[in-house]
């Protein structure tokens, strides 16, 4: 992963935090903010793939502002793409999207706000932001990091992504922000779904290369992490021409709650497999339970006496090896027990080492992220929170730190060497600030920061 540079994320640091403040009353919010985003590629053409960016953000924890018409409020959405190869911002863009309920009936029913922003990208690597900002109290924000790899379009039969939808109804309001090929595509981009969400999962797909007047099958089934197909729905559809859509809808509010695995198989009537695509998708079914239950009620005992508000502390702390769909399902859990569940299952995932991670559990995680609180807690962050907390936390100690200490020409850094990470790796910290914080500026590991002039940034400037 390419980074980007220092010194332009020092000017986005300065322009979120120095956005006007503006002054009003505000009613009680009780949660944080949260801002949910999904994306889904389709093909452009041979070289170039649409990607939809869509975001939810929700009234109940936005600070609104009433007055005789209802209630107001307002969010910043930022988006910056940048081209991995070449550093290059080549999106900047800045959306307002406001939020207008006529009373608290409306208040009480609107559980989220959607948002779909659509960017046409070359092929390559693209890393991508968003932030969002609740502008009625600018420190309430939230933001997600991802990165989408474009391809070329094949020569064969190609599959889009999979966009998870809460609703796919036909139109022909082609100015709606929401339209596509005479459908009106509402994405889901908590990925959610259930008996107290949305009870069916509607899905939008695009196919290409496909043959004219052949028949084909498609197949969407949900698979459990073990493999195991927990539903399924088969149709026939004959083609006339070589790009197409298809829309799907499933039934899910029979499925145990937790994380699985929506699939989409592509083949001929004699069931040959010829493309297939795939993505996680999360069910919250309270009233199923599940073939695992007594299993994770004895290996949940961990979390006996836990509040709610600490094992969402501990999940935060977790975030090191969570992802951005674990994020979205433990926002959506209300009650202790599913809580409870939710981390015995994480953590399960962890040390088995199926979010890629390597020799760590629980105890490990947690011992270290103590560990760098004693060290590195600066005034204004948790030690686990800082960059060498981080690397810490993530790689356990060092093999070899070579520590360089204040100069009249040179600021203080330190490199971390860790010699059985593939092959040898690296870390770099400078304390750019003075502040005694060390900054991460570049590491050798792969998708970590790489700066190879990283070296300038240690010279004093007067």
């Amino acid at each position: 992963m390419k980074r980007i540079h220092w010194y332009s994320c020092i000017v986005l640091s300065f322009c979120l935090l120095n956005l006007q403040m503006q002054s009003q009353t505000k009613p009680p919010v009780q949660n944080r903010f949260v801002l949910n985003t999904d994306y889904s590629r389709f093909w452009q053409n041979d070289s170039t793939m649409y990607v939809e960016i869509s975001t939810a953000v929700y009234p109940s924890l936005t600070v609104l502002k009433q007055d005789s018409l209802g209630y107001h409020g307002k969010i910043d959405l930022i988006v910056l793409i940048q081209d991995t190869s070449s550093g290059v911002f080549v999106h900047t863009d800045r959306f307002n999207i406001p939020i207008n309920l006529a009373d608290s009936t409306s208040l009480a029913k609107t559980k989220s706000i959607v948002n779909n922003m659509t960017y046409a990208l070359r092929c390559g690597s693209y890393k991508v932001s968003v932030f969002g900002i609740d502008v009625f109290d600018r420190l309430r924000r939230d933001s997600s990091l991802f990165w989408v790899d474009i391809m070329k379009r094949p020569s064969t039969v190609a599959l889009s992504d999979i966009e998870l939808c809460s609703s796919i109804t036909e139109s022909s309001d082609q100015k709606d922000i929401f339209y596509k090929n005479t459908y009106r595509v509402i994405p889901n981009p908590n990925c959610v779904y259930g008996s107290t969400t949305f009870p069916l999962v509607f899905t939008y797909m695009e196919f290409y290369n496909l043959k004219t007047g052949m028949t084909y099958a498609i197949k969407a089934q949900i698979v459990d992490s073990k493999g195991v197909v927990k539903k399924e729905r088969t149709h026939l559809r004959r083609f006339s021409m070589p790009s197409v859509v298809d829309v799907t809808t499933l039934n899910v509010t029979s499925i145990s709650s937790g994380k699985f695995n929506y699939e989409v198989i592509l083949s001929d009537t004699l069931g040959n497999e010829i493309a297939k695509s795939q993505r996680p998708i999360f069910l919250y079914n309270p009233n199923v339970k599940s073939a695992q239950a007594t299993i994770l009620s004895e290996g949940s005992a961990v979390y006996a006496g836990f509040s709610f508000d600490e094992l969402a502390e501990e999940f935060r702390i977790a975030k090191y090896v969570t992802r951005s769909e674990d994020n979205k399902a433990f926002d959506k859990l209300t009650t202790v027990g599913a809580r409870q569940e939710f981390l015995q299952n994480f953590w399960t995932r962890v040390e088995n080492e199926e979010l890629g991670r390597l020799n760590l559990t629980r105890s490990i995680y947690l011992q270290r992220v103590q560990t760098a609180n004693q060290r590195y807690k600066t005034y204004a962050k948790e030690g686990w929170r800082t960059d060498q907390g981080r690397v810490l936390v993530l790689y356990g100690e060092p093999d070899e730190i070579q520590r360089f200490t204040n100069s009249s020409d040179s600021k203080p850094y330190e490199i971390w060497n860790y010699h059985q990470i593939e092959g040898g790796v690296e870390f770099v910290f400078i304390d750019i600030t003075g502040f005694n914080e060390y900054l991460l500026v570049h590491s050798t590991k792969r998708d970590e920061i790489q700066d190879a002039s990283w070296e300038q940034l240690l010279k004093r400037t007067n």
